[in-house]
């Protein structure tokens, strides 16, 4: 890069899809105006987002071996990306989502790339997988970290956990906090085609495993007197099993799938509580949303939520798992229009931190103090390394 030429950054994630770490790098490609973007990505993406980067200017590439959770093709994606990565002489190469953290940044090693930064979106290591799977996800996230010159996370509670995991250093770590379009909730219009009676509960997200579909289930299950409705909104691979499992249940007439929906922001202004009983997450971007849209939250008490939830103010933290307690908390707020009214409240005070611009910023600033520091150091890692 010389001084009259705008830094070349490149994107890599895992799966390019409509969840939130991919919002949260598209947010970031449209926002920042002196960059040269380009956006990886692995076998499985949703063409309208490629689309909607190619519209915005942004170059894309796909990489069909970087795959969800497949050591087969792990080694050989490496290899590929890294001469990709070394013919294109990137300034900056910065990955998301497990997978593509860890095939991306040995590649970028193995490429010399100057600057290597990598975003914590959701913790990986949880109950509902396998012990082995999580020990190699850790042996893989502290060696990745070696080749790691800023680690972001969404909370601070990430960045502790990760240290306390050996991943990486204090020195290397930045919280940054996902950015939603605020005024987008505050101003929502309700939508009149969502299925089922007010109070109406709702969950948002990809329909996949490890978001607690199963525990929101036996919750209802359980409310023998439960007045209102849930919605169960997105799309994913669960989607046949959860119709199954709602017919199987008898609740039919009150748990609703809708599929993948374009307009959250109007289809929360038309709902009173957001649940998501997640076994892993990071700062889900769904509960600031909610919060932007005046809602109660019900949440596990994980990764970056309390910085988000607190409990008895803004809505209520439950354990993994724990389908009593989240009965309980939704029984309360359904039967309980002026509390939740008042933790709505609290909620879209509290929102504020959670500005998109203010995420871009912080980024901006981020990449910034990288380029600078680049000027002061060797040529290329690779060289560092000898």
């Amino acid at each position: 890069m010389t001084g009259s030429e705008e830094p070349r950054v490149f994107h890599l994630i895992t799966r390019l899809l409509k969840g939130g770490a991919e919002a949260k790098t598209i947010a970031t490609v449209r926002g920042l105006d002196d960059y040269a973007f380009t956006v990886g990505y692995g076998a499985e993406y949703d063409p309208g987002q490629v689309e909607l980067l190619e519209r915005e200017g942004v170059s894309t590439k796909r990489f069909s071996l970087i795959r969800h959770y497949n050591p087969v093709t792990a080694v050989p994606a490496v290899l590929s990306l890294a001469r990709y990565l070394r013919r294109k002489e990137f300034d900056i190469v910065h990955t998301h989502s497990t997978e593509a953290g860890i095939i991306g940044r040995f590649a970028a090693a193995l490429a010399g790339v100057p600057n290597i930064v990598h975003t914590v979106h959701g913790v990986p290591f949880a109950d509902d997988r396998s012990d082995a799977l999580n020990r190699f996800v850790l042996a893989s996230e502290r060696q990745a970290a070696k080749y790691t010159d800023r680690i972001v996370t969404n909370a601070d509670v990430i960045a502790d956990e990760y240290l306390e995991r050996g991943i990486g250093t204090p020195d290397q770590y930045t919280t940054v906090y996902s950015g939603v379009d605020l005024d987008a909730f505050a101003d929502a219009d309700p939508v009149e085609d969502l299925p089922g009676e007010r109070p109406r509960v709702v969950m948002v997200g990809r329909l996949a495993d490890g978001k607690g579909h199963g525990v929101l289930l036996d919750a209802v299950e359980s409310l023998k007197d439960f007045e209102g409705s849930v919605c169960v909104v997105g799309d994913g691979p669960l989607y046949e099993s959860l119709v199954e499992d709602v017919e199987d249940r008898g609740l039919s007439d009150q748990v609703f799938l809708t599929g993948f929906r374009d307009d959250v922001p109007r289809v929360l202004a038309t709902s009173d509580v957001l649940v998501l009983p997640s076994f892993r997450e990071g700062t889900p971007r769904v509960i600031t949303e909610a919060m932007a849209s005046g809602l109660p939250v019900v949440a596990t008490d994980i990764a970056g939520i309390p910085e988000q939830v607190e409990d008895g103010e803004n809505g209520y933290l439950i354990p993994t798992g724990d389908s009593e307690a989240l009965a309980d908390r939704l029984e309360r707020l359904v039967a309980d229009k002026e509390l939740r009214e008042r933790m709505g409240a609290r909620g879209l005070k509290g929102a504020e931190r959670f500005s998109v611009g203010t995420m871009v910023d912080e980024l901006d600033g981020l990449y910034k103090e990288l380029l600078a520091e680049y000027r002061t150091r060797k040529p290329s890692r690779g060289e560092d390394d000898g």
